[in-house]
C-alpha cells in the first residue's frame, strides 16, 4: 500500500470555485490546515463551508476571501473568543458580490 494516496496540491484541485466544503477535526483539534492553506494558496473562491464546530480552519479561508457562505452551529476560538475574521466579517459584511460573507 501506498504511503501517500495523493498530494496535498492533487487534493486541494478537486475543490472547484463554489464547491460546498467540509473539514474534519472540531474547533482546534486535528483541523487539516496544510490543506486549508493550499486551498489559500491556490486562490478558491466562493466556497460554501459546512461544519459543526469549525474554527481556525474556517476562519483563514475566511480572511483570505475563499468564502461566499457558512453554515456552523459556532465559530468560535474556544476560550479565546470568536474568530477575528468571522467575526469581522459578520460586523462589516462584504459588498463584494463574489465572496459576499
Amino acid at each position: 500500500m501506498k504511503k501517500v494516496l495523493t498530494t496535498l496540491e492533487e487534493a486541494a484541485n478537486l475543490i472547484k470555485d463554489g464547491d460546498l466544503v467540509t473539514t474534519g477535526g472540531a474547533t482546534f483539534h486535528r483541523a487539516p490546515m496544510e490543506f486549508v492553506r493550499e486551498l489559500v494558496r491556490q486562490g478558491k473562491k466562493n466556497l460554501n463551508l459546512v461544519d459543526r464546530e469549525p474554527a481556525m480552519d474556517f476562519d483563514l479561508l475566511i480572511g483570505a476571501g475563499c468564502v461566499a457562505k457558512i453554515r456552523a452551529g459556532m465559530l468560535a476560538f474556544e476560550v479565546f473568543g470568536m474568530a477575528p475574521n468571522f467575526r469581522r466579517h459578520v460586523r462589516e459584511p462584504s459588498k463584494d458580490k463574489e465572496n459576499p460573507i
